[in-house]
């Protein structure tokens, strides 16, 4: 049951417009809350109470000690309130993927979901962008980007793009497991689905992530002792190589990245610049504890830099806006996360199971890829992208699989 819940939240929160609206948001906690209840239960039932560690243990108490103390210093405490409660459920849905996803048949079972939820976003994003939607609640009439602008679902393509690159590793880790034939044609198929959706949202970011994100992967690869197809990876890498640079030479792309300095409804480098000043000044005024989790819409309009003229309710920069609001000791929570995180997936990716390796570097690239887009959007403050992010990172701080098949 806890698992079936599981599986809802990450069907649900991209198809609802990326669980941005407050009854999105209020389904998750609902659907997070009778997945815990379940699980309970089940642990009362078979009176099975063993704790699984994992390197972010620590590291999550201390954030949510430290968010709290925030939330009570709070500037507007109703904001800090709602905003430590979804940390909670953000915390609550890992610790439930590290205690109900433990054999074998399990981890492949999540990351088939994810594949295939990304697929549906990828193949309808195509039909939507070519005039085909025969979904009308997925047709955002207050919208103000292009049509041009691939975004499935969601009401933003750069956050299509943030699941987009979360997604690809996953699929491309899933070649790791030896897949033949008939199942290797699939991949094949998925593989490029995603990657024209990715492309075809027109999302810098999104291009930049990927891009770290799949070099992330291709240099751990390439220096994994139990890997042996070096040469397939360097074909596949100059393949890419060639196909990025007939991507970026069509007209679409180029117009798109010379928008870095335009002047348009939709932020550009230089308006991100400017925000990210008024970031700054809200923690160089409160360093400490910030203004309190959740807070950066209400008092960031008097830190606005003068010539910004719409009114920004995020930084378009995840770990200032984070910073601002709980604090420079969240800095130092950050780094310790990501490197626990990355010492775990490193560890994990000598073991010699094919299945854990492929999908620990898929998990583990995807959380590259979308740490990287997070320094220019706000990928992290979309539900759907938040809690994929979390089942990624729970796929990589998980303990081996128990069961033994091959």
């Amino acid at each position: 049951m806890p698992l079936a819940l599981l599986s809802a939240l990450l069907i649900f929160t991209p198809l609802a417009r990326g669980s941005v609206q407050g009854w999105a948001v209020t389904a998750i906690q609902i659907i997070t809350l009778l997945a815990l209840t379940a699980f309970l239960i089940e642990k009362c039932l078979t009176g099975t109470w063993e704790w699984i560690k994992t390197p972010l243990d620590l590291p999550l108490l201390i954030l949510l000690i430290l968010v709290i103390l925030s939330a009570v210093f709070s500037q507007h405490r109703p904001s800090s309130l709602w905003a430590a409660v979804m940390l909670i459920t953000y915390i609550v849905i890992y610790y439930l993927v590290i205690h109900t996803v433990r054999t074998r048949a399990r981890f492949k079972y999540l990351v088939f979901l994810i594949i295939g939820v990304a697929t549906f976003l990828a193949v309808f994003g195509l039909f939507k962008k070519f005039g085909i939607n025969p979904f009308p609640w997925w047709d955002y009439g207050d919208l103000k980007y292009r049509p041009d602008y691939l975004a499935s679902t969601y009401g933003n393509y750069n956050h299509l793009a943030g699941y987009m690159e979360m997604a690809l590793p996953l699929t491309l880790g899933l070649f790791l497991l030896d897949y033949r034939r008939g199942k290797l044609l699939t991949l094949c198929y998925v593989t490029l689905l995603l990657i024209a959706a990715l492309i075809l949202s027109l999302s810098r970011g999104g291009w930049v992530g990927a891009l770290t994100g799949l070099t992330f992967m291709a240099a751990v690869l390439l220096t994994n002792r139990y890997f042996t197809g070096k040469k397939l990876i360097a074909a596949l890498a100059g393949g890419f190589v060639v196909a990025v640079i007939v991507v970026f030479a069509s007209t679409p792309v180029v117009e798109r990245i010379n928008t870095l300095d335009q002047k348009s409804e939709i932020p550009n480098f230089k308006a991100r610049v400017s925000v990210w000043g008024g970031a700054i000044e809200m923690i160089e005024e409160h360093p400490f504890l910030g203004t309190g989790p959740g807070t950066f819409t209400t008092v960031y309009t008097q830190y606005q830099p003068p010539g910004v003229t719409p009114r920004y309710f995020k930084a378009h920069n995840d770990y200032l806006h984070f910073v601002s609001e709980v604090g420079l000791p969240l800095v130092a929570v950050i780094l310790w996360m990501i490197i626990a995180l990355y010492r775990k997936g490193f560890r994990k990716m000598q073991n010699p199971s094919r299945l854990v390796r492929g999908i620990t570097i898929g998990a583990l690239s995807g959380i590259t890829a979308i740490l990287v887009h997070s320094i220019g959007d706000f990928n992290l403050h979309i539900p759907a992208n938040a809690l994929l992010f979390t089942v990624l990172a729970a796929l990589v701080a998980a303990p081996f699989p128990i069961d033994n098949e091959r």
